[in-house]
């Protein structure tokens, strides 16, 4: 048994390689362009555009191992069964769960690897992608000013040159909106100047000719100023178009491990109690409102103006009006504070539910292995079809429908439709509890679907 233990999974090893790899680069091939489009202009050096394609192969493996497992099963099994194989290990009076038992070993061994790998290193590398991309970002491009269009990469200006001459340095034209204060925006005008890179081209100094600045106030728009100038220098700094490396301390929900989401659910639990403690207090005075019939007679009197100020005496049934209108009002307010505290609770439910469905996710993605070697097994030996080909396209098929079961599942949660458990793990049970159902026609020797007997 040992030799036969052997021989199965020694049949996954290649087809697993094999289809992990091509997988990946699938994946990366996705990924390259989007990749490509933010790092192209920014003049980052081909070592940053591999570290930031190694980190982005950590969420890649997540999704590429449970589908390679599936691959490796539909390709060794497919083969077992096109060879006659299978046929033979029957014959031998071997069991179809003996000849399963050693994959369930490997893939529950995988699943709790990746459920680690998930926890402990995905969000440290999901972090450091996130910063690294940021830091992109926030780089400029070399500076290229073309006549008639704005350049608008150096943080904090706009700047708009009619003329450039880049022998001379000579400008003409010149608008610069100074925006970095957003508040009180500066606007600078001049019919022409010069233009030079200084401070090893991180600042750019403009020296400018006959031209005036407007410096306004959003918030007072009376004190707005206008200068006359016949020259004056300015300088627009930071422009430098280096990488610089920053340190976020801040973390998404696909950047912490389940320990830290645990503990910032707790946290936003605890911060909804006074909202609920609020709601029910509103509530419970409402109701303690509805039973009053009306107002009490002091609360009547000081609803009515001074005697000095109100010299015709009001009637009963302008009284009543008046207290009528009081407890419109208070119900009105107390429905208003009603509303409020729903949504503020609302809304921690829903944030709630975005971390756990990350929780559950990082379970659910590496149990997939189980259910898809529970799927493709007895799917290839009833479809008595080998080849890689026809593996991957079955596989792709499958991962298709799971992957919009996550994402549908996914979306529901956030909206609170679903709960995050069923959310992440009802593609499991379904195709764990399809693959138990395939064992079961195998193991009876029943008729399947006749389109899965494809001539081999």
């Amino acid at each position: 048994m040992k030799i036969l233990t052997r021989y199965i999974l020694k049949e996954h090893i290649s087809p697993f390689v094999f289809a992990f790899f091509i997988i990946t680069f699938v994946l990366i091939l996705e990924t390259l362009p989007r990749m490509v489009d933010l790092v192209v202009g920014k003049s980052v050096s081909g070592w940053v555009v591999l570290e930031l394609l190694w980190l982005n192969l950590a969420w890649m493996l997540a999704l590429s191992v449970p589908m390679a497992t599936l691959v490796a099963t539909l390709g060794a099994f497919g083969r077992l069964t096109a060879d006659l194989e299978m046929l033979a290990i029957k014959v031998s009076g071997i069991n179809l769960m003996r000849m399963l038992l050693p994959l369930l070993i490997a893939t529950s061994i995988l699943t709790g690897l990746m459920i680690e790998f998930n926890d402990k290193v995905l969000p440290k590398l999901n972090h450091k992608a996130r910063t690294l991309m940021g830091d992109i970002r926030a780089m400029r491009p070399t500076l290229v000013f073309r006549p008639g269009l704005f350049v608008d990469d150096i943080r904090g200006y706009l700047i708009l040159l009619d003329g450039v001459n880049h022998q001379t340095s000579e400008v003409t034209g010149v608008r610069i909106n100074d925006i970095r204060n957003a508040q009180q925006p500066v606007l600078i005008l001049a019919d022409h100047g010069l233009m030079e890179f200084v401070d090893g081209g991180n600042t750019i100094k403009f020296t400018l000719y006959d031209g005036e600045v407007h410096e306004m106030d959003l918030a007072e728009p009376e004190k707005y100023r206008q200068v006359q100038f016949s020259k004056q220098i300015f300088y627009v700094t930071d422009v430098g178009s280096e990488l610089t490396r920053t340190d976020s301390k801040q973390k998404t929900d696909r950047e912490m491990n389940v320990q830290e989401m645990n503990a910032y659910i707790d946290r936003v639990k605890n911060s909804a109690v006074p909202y609920r403690n609020r709601a029910r207090s509103l509530v419970i005075n409402r109701v303690q409102k509805l039973l009053q019939d009306t107002l009490p007679d002091a609360d009547k009197q000081e609803s009515l103006p001074p005697a000095a100020d109100n010299p015709v005496i009001p009637t009963e049934a302008q009284r009543d009006s008046v207290a009528l209108r009081q407890i419109q009002n208070q119900y009105a307010s107390i429905d208003r504070q009603l509303d409020r505290s729903a949504s503020q609770i609302k809304d921690q439910r829903k944030l709630i539910y975005k971390y756990q469905i990350e929780i559950y996710k990082k379970y659910s993605i590496p149990f997939a292995c189980i259910a898809f070697a529970l799927f493709g097994a007895p799917l290839a030996i009833l479809a008595r079809r080998s080849g890689m080909g026809y593996s991957i396209a079955v596989s792709l098929g499958l991962f298709v429908v799971y992957w919009a079961f996550l994402i549908g599942g996914e979306s529901m949660a956030d909206r609170g439709l679903v709960n995050p458990f069923w959310a992440m793990w009802s593609a499991n049970f379904l195709i764990g509890g399809i693959g138990f159902y395939l064992l079961y026609l195998v193991h009876t020797e029943k008729q399947f679907l006749s389109f899965l007997r494809w001539k081999s």
